[in-house]
């Protein structure tokens, strides 16, 4: 009998050990994705592309590290990643959500993120930045006790595969070990991490462990299949004082840990080389230094969004909307905007090119070549649309599609981006130009022709119809297409569409029965009713707006897409039609902030938090550019071109 006692104790034992190896909570709460409101991405320089030892992304928003991306730019493979600290007795503070959050910019490349606690008990610093030979992600610490008994604990929430189900993580000996399939990623700290435990977010992770009652009492081996965490303390003395240190995220599979001296030699490596990238694009001569900072931050960023394996694939954003509050179904792979967008390339290759790298340019040309539709056919309504000339609305770097809307304004942009690489190539290049692109060029401009300027949606991507901004690209290039080839038929179609009788742009879209004002404006979008309504601008037809399913006439809703018409340069900016329905939109979508100006995307927008529309920086820039030409163009008074400068200015 005690014999028997002794086994059924052992066995108890031995189970015990075995649960408290495993992480409690399988499999954790519905995974989502972080903020949005990103403050820095970054990825190692790579000329033309062709150095992939690095194939890393990342981004921070709220102080701490966000959505990171590997081996392609368009993987998501952490959440996020951020400090929680506590005295062990009085209190618990959230880095992301509790403490006030600052930007010092170091240089165009390279940002420090400056977190103080409320009550200034402590401060942490961050610098990221990624190694150049290795897959590697590194955040140089600096945290700054002004009382002691303070501990400082790593919280890393992993989506591996760009999802946050089927995760798995492990305590290993000088750190934490994710994966899932063939990914894998190692957590490790030039400190040394103890207390280390990994468990199921929402349940058995460090955040409701030191919640509870600011201690770290449970230290799990193993959580596995779910949305997991991994957390560990960071070995530095609790007292007063600033110790610095590297956190280091390793998706490379290295077999040696870095010294202190090749990481402080590569984070040197990492401002060097994107300044010496930077140091040979073409910079105004008339920006102030802290303009020019801007300007050179600015193309760092855009250049930081394409991918290594894919080259020219550019993605939108290393991002998704409103991430906080997107939740993850199982097998769903959320694209959000880290995809390839025509429309988006276009403007970021633009940029680009217009500072001195064509060769970025070129690649993306290149790659929207690449996802040129052969085959298929759009079925709206009784419509029926060969798709071969067209391209998808958006792809992964891949050039699998995502989503599959027809724009017409994605149809015209590639031919408006090689007209540009064009115009500034010199002439054996031009040549070389055309005989790798034409075939791309002719099948699009047929595609504009043949169902032109229809467009399945506009470029909110929301509604089918006649839309001033997407009429604007497709017929502009058209007369690029006459420009190239030297064929009439692309620029008299153009043409027509500009001015025949009764039977134009002006005429679709420019209402004198509207709701704001005189009622002399252009719609957004007209004939959004039926895939086969008319395109009267005067009529009380309905419109449906995206993301809140509301009804509305299509007279109600503004929008700023006439703008367009000016800046390629198919109407005269002087126009009184441009001017009156300008004059609508800085009555009722233009909102003054302490930042400057803003604008909605249109009237009743519901994209957003709470099903309400944001300001969009982008069309202040559109508003900015629209002065411009009508300063460039028209034969003004010097008080009216004062007038039009402050407006620049604004924008």
């Amino acid at each position: 009998m005690k014999l028997i006692s002794y086994f059924f104790l052992l066995n108890l034992l031995v189970s015990y050990s075995v649960l408290a190896n495993n992480a409690p909570g399988h499999p954790g709460i519905i995974p989502s994705w972080s903020s949005a409101k990103k403050v820095q991405v970054g990825t190692s320089y790579s000329k033309e592309q062709k150095n992939i030892n690095s194939l890393v992304w990342f981004s921070a928003a709220k102080g701490i590290l966000t959505e990171t991306y590997f081996p392609t730019i368009d993987k998501a493979q952490i959440k996020d990643s951020q400090f929680l600290i506590s005295d062990g007795k009085s209190f618990f503070i959230d880095e992301k959500k509790e403490m006030d959050h600052h930007v010092e910019i170091l240089s165009p490349s390279t940002v420090r993120l400056y977190n103080v606690d409320k009550k200034r008990r402590f401060s942490i610093a961050h610098t990221f930045f990624t190694i150049s030979n290795t897959s590697t992600i590194v955040d140089e610490v600096e945290v700054t006790s002004f009382q002691d008994g303070i501990n400082f604990y790593l919280l890393v929430n992993p989506s591996l595969n760009n999802s946050g189900f089927n995760d798995n993580a492990y305590v290993t000996d000088n750190g934490i070990l994710f994966s899932e399939n063939n990914t894998s990623l190692r957590v490790t700290s030039s400190t040394g991490l103890t207390k280390k435990s990994v468990g199921f977010v929402g349940i058995s992770d460090a955040y409701q462990d030191l919640k509870k009652d600011f201690l770290k009492n449970n230290l799990y081996q193993k959580a596995e299949n779910g949305n997991i965490a991994g957390s560990a303390q960071i070995n530095i003395p609790p007292k007063q004082g600033t110790f610095k240190f590297y956190i280091i995220y390793d998706f490379s599979k290295r077999a040696n840990p870095f010294t202190l001296e090749e990481l402080k030699s590569e984070r040197i490596n990492y401002e060097t080389n994107w300044k010496h990238y930077l140091d040979n694009l073409k910079i105004p001569s008339q920006l102030t230094e802290k303009e020019k900072n801007l300007y050179l931050r600015s193309l760092y960023t855009l250049r930081v969004h394409e991918d290594k394996l894919h080259p020219g694939a550019m993605i939108a954003s290393l991002s998704n909307p409103w991430g906080e509050k997107t939740l993850e179904g199982p097998g769903v792979f959320t694209g959000g905007y880290h995809l390839v967008w025509p429309r988006d390339l276009y403007h970021v290759s633009l940029a680009l090119l217009n500072s001195g790298d064509a060769p970025s340019a070129l690649r993306a040309l290149r790659f929207i070549k690449s996802i040129q539709y052969q085959t298929g056919i759009w079925k709206y309504g009784e419509r029926r649309i060969e798709k071969k000339g067209a391209f998808p609305q958006n792809v992964w770097t891949t050039g699998q599609e995502y989503w599959s809307g027809l724009q017409l304004d994605q149809v015209g942009y590639p031919i408006h981006l090689f007209y540009h690489l064009y115009k500034q190539a010199l002439e054996n290049e031009r040549q070389n130009l055309l005989s790798e692109f034409t075939p791309m060029l002719k099948d699009a401009l047929h595609f504009i022709q043949k169902y032109g300027p229809w467009t399945g949606q506009e470029r909110w991507e929301e509604n089918f119809g006649i839309s001033p901004s997407t009429f604007s690209v497709a017929t502009a290039a058209l007369m690029i297409g006459t420009k190239i080839f030297n064929d009439p038929r692309y620029k008299n179609l153009a043409r027509s569409w500009l001015t025949k009788e009764n039977d134009n742009i002006h005429t679709w879209t420019y209402t004198n029965n509207g709701h704001y004002g005189d009622g002399q404006y252009y719609l957004r979008v007209s004939g959004c009713s039926d895939h086969t309504a008319e395109w009267d601008p005067n009529n009380r037809s309905h419109c449906m707006i995206a993301n809140s399913g509301q009804m509305l006439e299509q007279t109600q809703i503004l929008d700023q897409g006439f703008l367009k018409l000016a800046l390629f340069g198919l109407v005269k900016p002087s126009d009184e039609r441009l001017l009156s329905s300008q004059s609508k939109i800085n009555r009722f979508l233009k909102v003054k902030t302490p930042k400057g100006v803003g604008y909605y995307r249109y009237s009743f927008d519901a994209y957003g938090e709470e099903n309400k529309g944001r300001l969009w920086p982008l069309l202040g820039g559109e508003h900015a550019r629209f002065a411009i030409e009508r300063y460039n163009h028209e034969n003004l008074s010097k008080l009216k071109m004062q007038e039009i400068t402050k407006e620049i200015k604004e924008s």
